[in-house]
């Protein structure tokens, strides 16, 4: 089972001296500019040639001498290549740590560092444009919310800027988001290098913010007692457990497929007459209005029982519009990831 994490944030504790010693070795020249942000902005620049995986963020004071360093690293970047597993970790540490040498002389700064964020992602290859058309379009019946994060059907930068492009959704809060989007779209909307492990590809990720991190790390009975380290993130069960609780649930069991198919299915199935006549219903309220909808006329229990039971006979709720000729009858469900339970 390959783990991907995508990017990962983190904060190290640096004196200033050792701000200082940063702007030296990257030919910083602080003073000549009139607001910080540049200067970060230069920082990170003059690292792209030999240090293309990593970025400073930000600086920032905490006062009397010390200092917060806010460092992002692309983890696929790094190890240039797309599938990572639990076993790359002494590897991706490794490298992390000859980076912080490099740049301060030492690498006892990850022995403290604090996770802000980390990226998990799922890349599913889909050569067929018709076939990624139909994701993004079934996508739209789904849940407009789901533990607390709301759809945003288009996507958005790390500045909250809209992207320039179509396929891509988002379902996000605070503390967690999901995005399911093109890479090879997102890579043309940014005018850069379609690497060859992203064509074709579409990909399911999960960013666990810094406030989600803070909540695990409690040890009051409302957190996992989970430390804000690396290591305890690079593990293939957490990133399992992670993906079903929070991307199943909106982007559901079982494959695609047109009404007819579905009823063939049903008709064969081992439930009575009477529940074969409600799951169709059920089908196509969800087809007409969306998978919140049969919510209004269903109690709850009821509503998760129908989903279970299409589940259990391999029918994803949200059906592929019958007429729609260029979509195809029957798709598999690309997100594909057991429980570790």
């Amino acid at each position: 089972m390959m783990i991907v994490i995508h990017t990962v944030e983190m904060l190290l504790d640096v004196d200033y001296e050792e701000v200082l010693l940063l702007f030296k070795r990257n030919k910083i020249k602080a003073e000549v500019y009139e607001k910080f942000g540049a200067v970060v902005k230069k920082l990170t620049q003059s690292l792209k040639d030999e240090h293309p995986a990593f970025a400073f963020t930000w600086l920032s004071s905490k006062g009397e001498g010390l200092w917060n360093i806010h460092l992002k690293i692309d983890i696929v970047r790094l190890l240039r290549k797309s599938n990572i597993t639990e076993k790359d970790y002494p590897l991706v540490e490794s490298h992390i740590k000859k980076f912080l040498i490099a740049q301060f002389g030492h690498s006892s700064h990850f022995d403290q560092h604090r996770l802000t964020r980390i990226d998990y992602k799922l890349d599913v290859v889909i050569p067929n444009k018709n076939h990624q058309k139909l994701i993004f379009h079934l996508f739209e019946k789904y849940t407009k919310k789901y533990r607390f994060k709301e759809m945003i059907k288009y996507g958005k930068n790390d500045k909250g800027e809209a992207i320039k492009y179509e396929t891509s959704q988002y379902h996000k809060n605070n503390s967690v988001e999901f995005i399911i989007y093109s890479k090879e779209d997102e890579r043309l909307a940014k005018n850069e290098i379609i690497e060859p492990y992203e064509k074709d590809v579409i990909r399911y990720e999960l960013r666990l913010k810094n406030r989600h991190l803070n909540a695990m790390k409690r040890t009051d009975g409302k957190g996992k007692g989970r430390p804000k380290k690396l290591i305890e993130y690079f593990k293939e069960d957490l990133y399992r457990e992670y993906m079903c609780e929070h991307i199943t649930p909106i982007a559901r069991k079982g494959d695609y497929y047109k009404i007819t198919k579905a009823e063939q299915i049903l008709e064969a199935s081992h439930f009575t007459r009477k529940k074969k006549e409600k799951l169709r219903s059920f089908l196509i309220e969800i087809s007409k209005n969306g998978i919140d909808s049969p919510k209004e006329n269903l109690s709850a229990p009821t509503y998760r029982q129908y989903l279970k039971d299409l589940e259990s006979i391999g029918i994803n709720p949200v059906l592929v519009p019958k007429n729609r000729t260029d979509f195809p009858t029957f798709m598999k469900n690309p997100f594909r990831i057991n429980s570790s339970n």
